[in-house]
């Protein structure tokens, strides 16, 4: 088996069929995969679509929704790829993007971790899909707007690595989520995902521990994936901006807080703070204008 590819449901709906779609299309028939499907309770008719269309792959029915963490180590439990791809269910592959990550870790050993170059439907970078760890720094520039504005700067941009060329191979130290093909020794010498994480941050986890072990993990803009982002996340928007800041709260007290003092810690968990209290009002702001 080369590639377990799993992909976590919630009311995924038509893209998720559209994602697997692009998966089996664009994929090199000699390469064998296995496909898991993840479902974390929806109420849609998503499952009843994909085992329709596509039987062989294999569902894995959760009564509610586990979280995106849990429900990714329930199918890694059960693969036997010697690569294993978590893939969202909102993104479309372009041709051989697969087939060339597989070639390109078969021929670099030392990758643990590797991750393609990632288009918003209007064909921009997705800036999350290569990142360096967060620390007190990013998050004041974020928090004050300086990365966006100063994007260029390998300074103030440093965090979403703006100030490169997007079409660059690059040693980062996180890819993203919504495609992130993993070695299997890798994950046999570091363990599953953290189920602590129920959404968000995870992926960043998984990528600090793996470096942490030695290692890489690449940026490969020579493959390209288009993500729709947060198919299953507008549902519950307001509760979502809850486990976003929840887990980058917890990430940084997990991985990096030892190594600061406790005034900047402090400065951090404030602006995460602030950031939540500034995104639920600008939730309901923008909920109230809508009504």
């Amino acid at each position: 088996m080369d590639v377990t590819v799993i992909l976590v449901n919630y009311n995924g709906g038509k893209l998720i069929v559209q994602s697997i779609e692009s998966l089996f299309a664009n994929t090199d028939p000699h390469l064998v995969l296995e496909v898991f499907v993840v479902d974390n309770g929806s109420t849609d008719n998503s499952v009843s679509e994909i085992c329709q269309h596509f039987p062989g792959v294999k569902i894995i029915a959760n009564a509610t929704n586990a979280g995106f963490a849990r429900a990714n180590n329930q199918a890694i439990n059960l693969s036997h790829g010697r690569y294993l791809l978590l893939l969202n269910p909102d993104t479309v592959l372009r041709p051989a993007t697969v087939d060339h990550i597989v070639r390109f870790m078969d021929g670099h050993p030392q990758v643990g971790i590797c991750g393609p170059k990632v288009l918003l439907p209007d064909g921009k970078l997705d800036r999350a899909c290569r990142r360096t760890f967060k620390t007190p720094g990013t998050y004041l520039y974020h928090g004050l707007g300086l990365s966006r504005i100063f994007a260029r700067s390998p300074v103030l941009g440093r965090y979403y690595l703006s100030y490169l060329d997007p079409d660059m191979l690059t040693e980062v130290d996180s890819v993203m989520g919504a495609f992130m093909m993993v070695r299997r020794e890798t994950v046999d010498g570091i363990g599953y995902l953290d189920e602590s994480f129920f959404m968000y941050c995870e992926d960043e986890d998984w990528c600090f521990r793996a470096k942490r072990a030695g290692w890489k993990i690449v940026y490969n803009p020579e493959v390209e994936i288009v993500h729709y982002k947060g198919s299953s996340t507008r549902v519950r928007k307001k509760a979502m901006i809850w486990e976003w800041h929840k887990s980058v709260y917890f990430f940084h007290r997990k991985n990096l807080a030892s190594g600061y003092s406790c005034l900047s810690n402090l400065l951090v968990y404030m602006m995460i703070g602030l950031s939540f209290v500034v995104s639920l009002l600008n939730h309901n702001v923008k909920r109230f204008v809508r009504l």
